[in-house]
């Protein structure tokens, strides 16, 4: 136990005499001991006893899939995979930080600098008092004045390489964070897109790729000829990240992608280029879904649907022409459609946005505003809309993502559905016969 606690010792030691604060080793080492009998964690001890006798507070070390929102004083150690830069509006004034990505061995998390570290893509980093924030649904690292960053020789941290013997993983299995992704997927859209980074423009390759199981957008961040539309490509060592909430494949120096000599079959990808509605136990367990189909009943119609007023700035929505970032603004009418959807299985938050809500309630912004004139009420309007649509059995199609507010699907299309009782009632009948044919029967030697 003494050869074990002793470095330890020596460095809560160390740690409480840059403060002054000294401190009988016997007693350290005592306590230490004690927190370690009662399986207290190493790195939790230590911490324990400096905020006891010298009010110091250790960074936790974290591994990136250990993140969790919220956290606060974190040590992390991660290379560089992805740096641009961006200007933002704070308190009236304008400010650029740093956006990007970094990986570990065990995951990708977006980050944000609030100030210029002198970072480049591919260094190797330990930032010291990091803070965790939620960002478009997960976990996002920040750091800024408070923060240490460090530079770490290149060789700290070994690129996450796939393994050559691993198979490739379907795309409808990829989660967000995931490093090291072996896939094979078939491009049905390859664009090439004109960005701002922090050393100047640059142009990227964004599309989307398909497979057998779903179909997710991509951005590669090489310009690799292999992703032309049309092209079945087998791609190692991309890494998983989402944006605006939905998991996005991106490829960097470290991708592999080459062409594949397995095909994917055909069948399939039409089916998944034109989803049939899927019940919501069935995507409600990922962390997002790009392009599904699902249908069921309106339950509930949120507070705030109806005629809304944005920031032409920010698009945000507004109250009294006040916004949150751009103060007193004369803010602009739209239209939107916040309501519950229930299918049976699980239930999802639904947006429609103006176009949508246009078509299925028959109220554009315009006749929306005289409504609301008429009866000197905005919430008029989302009342009338609350009793078209309450009830009704919809089937929706767009992207669903997860975030702190719940599960979401932000509509690109929507159209009111007929209910087949008779083909309703088939498909229960069956589904219990097929359950039943699995039970124990009498005379079969089991147990009715």
């Amino acid at each position: 136990m003494d050869i074990i606690i002793a470095p330890h010792v020596d460095e809560i030691i160390r740690a409480l005499g840059t403060t002054g604060i000294t401190v009988n080793q016997a007693t350290i080492k005592e306590e230490l001991t004690r927190l370690l009998e009662f399986k207290v964690p190493v790195e939790e001890a230590k911490r324990s006893l400096l905020k006891k006798y010298g009010n110091i507070d250790l960074p936790s070390v974290k591994k990136l899939s250990e993140l969790g929102t919220g956290e606060r004083n974190i040590e992390v150690t991660a290379r560089i995979l992805e740096i641009n830069t961006k200007v933002v509006g704070i308190k009236g004034q304008e400010r650029t930080i740093f956006m990007g990505t970094m990986v570990d061995e065990t995951g990708a998390r977006s980050f944000t600098a609030w100030d210029d570290f002198g970072l480049e893509k591919g260094d190797v980093v330990k930032v010291i008092n990091a803070y965790i924030r939620m960002w478009q649904g997960m976990p996002e690292i920040n750091f800024g004045a408070r923060s240490k960053v460090e530079k770490l020789d290149s060789t700290a941290l070994e690129p996450l390489l796939s393994k050559d013997l691993e198979s490739p993983v379907l795309l409808a299995e990829l989660k967000e964070g995931e490093p090291a992704v072996h896939t094979v997927v078939k491009i049905m859209e390859s664009h090439n897109k004109d960005i701002n980074t922090k050393n100047g423009p640059r142009t990227i390759i964004t599309g989307i790729a398909v497979d057998s199981t779903a179909k997710l957008p991509f951005t590669s961040w090489v310009l690799s000829p292999e992703l032309r539309t049309g092209n079945t490509v087998e791609i190692k060592n991309a890494y998983m990240r989402s944006w605006q909430g939905i998991p996005t494949i991106n490829m960097g120096e470290f991708t592999s992608i080459s062409h594949s000599k397995t095909p994917i079959d055909d069948s399939d990808i039409a089916r998944v280029m034109d989803p049939i509605p899927i019940s919501l136990d069935k995507i409600t367990d990922r962390d997002g879904a790009f392009d599904v189909s699902i249908e069921g009943n309106i339950i509930s119609v949120r507070p705030g649907s109806g005629l809304i007023t944005r920031c032409p700035e920010c698009n945000r929505v507004i109250q009294k022409n006040i916004c949150r970032v751009h103060g007193l603004i004369e803010g602009r009418n739209d239209m939107r459609i916040k309501s519950i959807l229930d299918d049976g299985t699980g239930a999802l938050t639904v947006v429609l946005d103006a176009d949508l809500t246009r078509k299925v309630t028959g109220y554009s912004i315009e006749k929306a505003s005289e409504v609301a004139a008429v009866n000197k009420n905005p919430s008029a309007v989302e009342e009338k809309i609350r009793n078209k649509l309450m009830g009704q059995s919809m089937r929706l199609r767009g992207n669903m993502t997860k975030g702190e507010y719940g599960i979401t699907l932000v509509a690109s299309d929507a159209e009111f559905t007929e209910i087949d009782h008779t083909a309703t009632a088939a498909d229960l009948v069956k589904e219990i016969e097929g359950a039943g044919n699995h039970s124990p029967r009498p005379g079969d030697g089991s147990l009715w």
